[in-house]
């Protein structure tokens, strides 16, 4: 019994691969359908099924569908039509803004101009035209009738005084006595030795006095002349559109104050004005470097003038190594203006004097001396009478010291 039981025990503890082969054959699962079990085999084997499971149907359509659209909208005609219309403005803006640029920047005094020559292959420089602001001749010169007037009927003017090189002098003669409303204008903030300053120093210096783009700039001396001429040639050059010089200067506008009190004069110094909006640029229709001078000697594009006095000019004057530039027409200051009437000589005289001289309203001039001053003269001279005419600053100075001594002449005789 008990070893019956320990051989139960064993065969129910131990089960070999062969013992469970059973399972794995089909006849166990299939072989009996349709037969009831028997007892022995219900208590310890798996249940008999009846019949095999259906077989799944078979797929007909693919494991994954791409989900597409295959009504394709068509884009309307009318987007078509708008969004060509767009481009097509958008191009002729862009055409128009390109030509309006191109024409300001060609008639323009500031930095679009075009102001220095171009060389061909002959030799010969193309220019081109001036900007009507450089053209009208009624605001180069101001009666101190024509001022009054202006300062009576209260027009936006900025009157300047312009200093000499002696800035304690010039300040002294100035809170002394000096035509009301004006300002000083120091020379050492316009020019160093004759060199222009920067032209953000001078917008700076010029905002500081109260200019603005669109005031009239009117400018005297105390009767030496270069003064004047040269802070205005400082002021073209650097933009200004509209300046004037007060023909007689201060000592004309004394005079006109004897026969009437409405010509006034101040003293002291006058009450700061507010910041200027003026917007410096470099006119280079007014100037000439070295470089271009020396490029001439060859081209023979300019006309040069010396306006250096006639000693100075022939090298016999003492003090300095003087001479002029060879080729070079000399037209002292004094031939331009009158020093006994304080006056300028009259247009036609002017036109006179530089025919006479051997220049033509047709070709460019070149002015020079030794400090730019008395050059200024003979520019604003020249300018008047319709030329176009541009300072060499460097001048004399300059050419005796670069320049080859085949093209400087140091003594006539």
């Amino acid at each position: 019994m008990s070893n019956a039981r320990y051989k139960e025990d064993d065969s129910s503890s131990y089960n070999t691969v062969e013992a469970q082969k059973e399972y794995e054959d089909p006849e166990y699962f299939y072989g009996g359908i349709g037969v009831a079990p028997s007892s022995a085999s219900q208590s310890g084997a798996r249940m008999v099924l009846s019949s095999p499971p259906p077989h799944p149907p078979p797929l007909r359509q693919p494991t994954h569908i791409a989900i597409t659209n295959n009504k394709k909208k068509a884009t309307p005609r009318w987007r078509l039509i708008c969004s060509f219309a767009i481009l097509i403005f958008i191009c002729l803006i862009l055409i128009i803004s390109l030509v309006v640029f191109l024409t300001i920047g060609a008639n323009n005094t500031g930095f679009f101009s075009q102001q220095n020559p171009v060389y061909t292959n002959g030799g010969e420089p193309v220019f081109p035209i001036l900007p009507p602001e450089t053209i009208r001749r009624a605001d180069f010169e101001v009666t101190p009738n024509h001022l009054l007037t202006l300062m009576i009927t209260k027009r936006k003017i900025c009157v300047f005084e312009a200093g000499n090189g002696d800035a304690t002098h010039s300040l002294a003669a100035f809170e002394q006595d000096h035509i009301e409303s004006a300002r000083l204008l120091f020379h050492s903030n316009l020019s160093h030795n004759g060199v222009p300053v920067h032209p953000l120093q001078f917008q700076r210096y010029a905002r500081s006095l109260g200019v603005d783009n669109d005031c009239h700039v009117v400018i005297y001396d105390r009767g030496q002349v270069i003064w004047s001429t040269y802070a205005a040639w400082v002021f073209k050059l650097f933009g200004h559109p509209r300046v004037s010089l007060l023909g007689g200067g201060y000592l004309s506008w004394k005079t006109q104050q004897g026969r009437s009190h409405q010509y006034k004069t101040e003293s002291g110094i006058p009450r700061r004005r507010g910041q200027g909006d003026f917007l410096s640029s470099w006119n280079d229709s007014l100037i000439i470097t070295f470089d271009d001078v020396f490029l001439n000697t060859e081209s023979g594009g300019f006309d040069i003038v010396d306006a250096q006095t006639k000693e100075e000019y022939h090298g016999v004057a003492t003090g300095a190594l003087y001479g002029h530039i060879r080729g070079s027409i000399n037209i002292p200051v004094d031939t331009v203006y009158d020093w006994g009437t304080g006056q300028w000589l009259a247009t036609s005289d002017l036109a006179t004097v530089f025919e006479n001289a051997g220049l033509s309203t047709n070709r460019p001039v070149i002015v020079y001396c030794s400090t730019s001053l008395r050059s200024s003269m003979i520019w604003w001279a020249l300018t008047k009478a319709g030329y176009e005419a541009r300072i060499y600053f460097g001048g004399w100075p300059e050419w005796v010291i670069r320049a080859p001594d085949s093209l400087k002449v140091l003594n006539a005789n």
